[in-house]
């Protein structure tokens, strides 16, 4: 079928960071560079739908690729054999192997009951792009900054961009953002965990360079002496307590993951400056403690940062009202509803950055799922939610907004616009979600 619009270039852009390269009109605008939004992009693109992928980031990957988190979780459910078995087949099983096969991430790794893979963010961002390349239909706008949304109460009609002339128009939006920025901006309602008991925010960088000895068990005890010896005699800054190192396989290499945490109630997950002074902050320890292991922790003489994040991990994000919000008791009851389009892999809140906490979860869990009404907004008729941003209580979340998760919603999310798209209406009429979502599912569970 032919998009809906036609596209006005001759030589189409399938890539750029010029805002005044972007076509007027497509028929679905995914917003978000990270696992979720890749995925509804390419799906839409896919089904003959011109489509506009934006984001802030200036390369694609999301949290994955831009702050060192080297572990990609959720495309598997937990398992009590060592048989890996995918939540979900579609676009999340096809990412996942072709991943693996172009030696991006090795795997899938397990890890108590749990199945994970092990990527190199730098290469994630490439596969990424490499796969975005391939779509015919799919402009991708990096480094773009969202101004303001236009449309009624209920319809988002066009979006305007900093230093772009003109309006951005569409028939459905996908908001797949941490910060729900285009729901943010639209007036479509959200909710945020502000003032609720949340996890510390992480800065995790790499490095390199150490000898094998230094991160066996007992060179970890070392590194953990050291660094509390270091802070009592007043050398290292006392926030360097708060720092988790992780070891991770790459390519045959062992290397070091270390992380370290936002202190204090006064951090915010949604204000910028906060989140900039936590970067700047965390930017300068990563340095001091790289100095201080060279200089006084036996096998780290030749230790060096190897890789900093472009951005802290951050967990907290806006999250759209939708019209069903998604529960921890939903996830872990397993509810089993009737537009239910894709299974969840991964537990709540679970940290793979402290893997030993999880030998206390329980190996059997009901299988849970999210529903169609959880991707769609309950005041903006044409947009939906994928990633980070999808109708859930705070807690859900921690389970959605892992990379297998994120994948297969968007993936959802993705075939839904297409619905959204070909109506009418530009939406998914209440009611009709049912239908809707068992017309989705196959593709999803196509693979398993």
């Amino acid at each position: 079928m032919m998009p809906l619009h036609r596209q006005q270039n001759l030589s189409p852009v399938l890539e750029t960071t010029d805002p005044s390269q972007i076509d007027s009109d497509y028929d679905v605008i995914v917003a978000g560079g990270g696992p979720s939004g890749i995925a509804a992009a390419i799906t839409a693109a896919r089904e003959g739908l011109k489509t506009l992928l934006h984001t802030r980031a200036p390369a694609l990957g999301g949290f994955a690729g831009k702050t060192i988190v080297h572990s990609l979780c959720g495309l598997h459910i937990p398992s009590p054999d060592l048989v890996p078995r995918p939540a979900n087949g579609g676009f999340a099983l096809d990412f996942g192997d072709r991943l693996v096969k172009s030696e991006a991430a090795c795997g899938p790794l397990r890890v108590g009951p749990y199945d994970i893979l092990i990527q190199e963010p730098l290469l994630l961002t490439r596969f990424c792009r490499d796969l975005c390349a391939r779509e015919k239909n799919l402009t991708v706008f990096l480094g773009a900054r969202l101004d303001s949304v236009e449309g009624g109460e209920t319809l988002f009609e066009s979006l305007f961009f900093e230093d772009r002339e003109g309006p951005v128009r569409g028939r459905v939006f996908v908001d797949s953002s941490r910060e729900a920025l285009t729901a943010f901006l639209g007036g479509a309602d959200y909710e945020s965990a502000e003032g609720r008991p949340r996890r510390r925010q992480a800065y995790i960088f790499s490095i390199s360079g150490q000898d094998a000895d230094a991160t066996d068990s007992e060179g970890l005890h070392r590194f953990s002496e050291r660094i509390v010896r270091g802070i009592h005699t007043g050398v290292l800054t006392p926030q360097i307590a708060l720092a988790v190192m992780k070891i991770v396989t790459i390519d045959q290499d062992w290397d070091a993951c270390i992380r370290l945490d936002a202190e204090g109630d006064h951090f915010s997950a949604l204000n910028p400056d906060s989140l900039i002074r936590f970067q700047i902050l965390s930017g300068n320890l990563a340095v001091e403690l790289g100095h201080f292991l060279r200089g006084n922790v036996p096998g780290f003489e030749k230790c060096r940062v190897e890789i900093v994040p472009a951005q802290s991990f951050i967990e907290e994000s806006r999250r759209v009202v939708g019209r069903h919000r998604l529960s921890e008791e939903d996830i872990r009851t397993g509810v089993p509803f009737d537009d239910a389009v894709c299974r969840l892999g991964w537990p709540l809140m679970a940290d793979p950055m402290l893997m030993g906490a999880m030998s206390s979860l329980p190996k059997r869990q009901p299988e849970a799922f999210v529903p169609l009404r959880s991707l769609l907004s309950k005041n903006i008729r044409n947009l939906l939610m994928a990633g980070r941003c999808v109708a859930s209580s705070y807690t859900a979340q921690g389970a959605l907004r892992v990379a297998g998760a994120a994948l297969a919603i968007g993936h959802a999310a993705g075939l839904a616009a297409v619905q959204a798209a070909r109506s009418p209406q530009s939406a998914i009429p209440e009611g009709a979600e049912a239908g809707i979502a068992a017309a989705i599912r196959p593709a999803l569970e196509r693979g398993l």
